[in-house]
C-alpha cells in the first residue's frame, strides 16, 4: 500500500505533466541539454511563459539547471522520469506495453527518458 506522502508526490508529478507547455518543454530536452533561447527556438514559446513553466519543472525536480554565466542550461533529471515511467508502469498496458519501437523490436521495460517521451 502506498502511504499519503508518496501517493501525493505521484499526483502532483502526474498533474505538472499534464500541461501542453510542460510536455513540450521536457520533449525538447530528450536530445539532451538546451539554453534558454534553444528552448525558446525549439517550442516557440515565448517569455514569460517559458520561464514560469521552467519554474514548474524545476521545482517538480524533473530538470535539473546548469548555469554558464549569464546563461541557464536545462537537462532532464532522469532519475525523476524514470519516476514517472515507474508510476506508469504499475497500470495494466504500462510502459512494458508499449509497441514496437522504430526498429519493429519489442521495447524493453526502462526507465530512460526516451522510454518517457514514447508514452507521450
Amino acid at each position: 500500500m502506498t502511504d499519503s506522502a508518496t501517493l501525493d508526490d505521484q499526483v502532483e508529478l502526474l498533474r505538472v505533466l499534464a500541461h501542453p507547455v510542460r510536455l513540450s518543454l521536457l520533449t525538447a530536452l530528450i536530445g539532451g541539454e538546451r539554453g534558454v533561447s534553444e528552448l525558446e527556438a525549439a517550442t516557440n514559446i515565448g517569455q514569460p511563459l517559458l520561464s514560469q513553466q521552467l519554474a514548474v519543472l524545476r521545482r517538480s525536480r524533473l530538470v535539473d539547471t546548469r548555469r554558464q554565466a549569464k546563461q541557464v542550461f536545462y537537462c532532464l533529471n532522469a532519475a525523476r522520469i524514470g519516476d514517472v515511467t515507474a508510476i506508469l508502469a504499475t497500470f495494466p498496458g504500462g510502459t512494458s506495453d508499449l509497441p514496437p519501437g522504430p526498429d519493429r523490436t519489442p521495447r524493453a521495460h526502462t526507465t530512460s527518458a526516451a522510454q518517457f517521451a514514447r508514452i507521450g
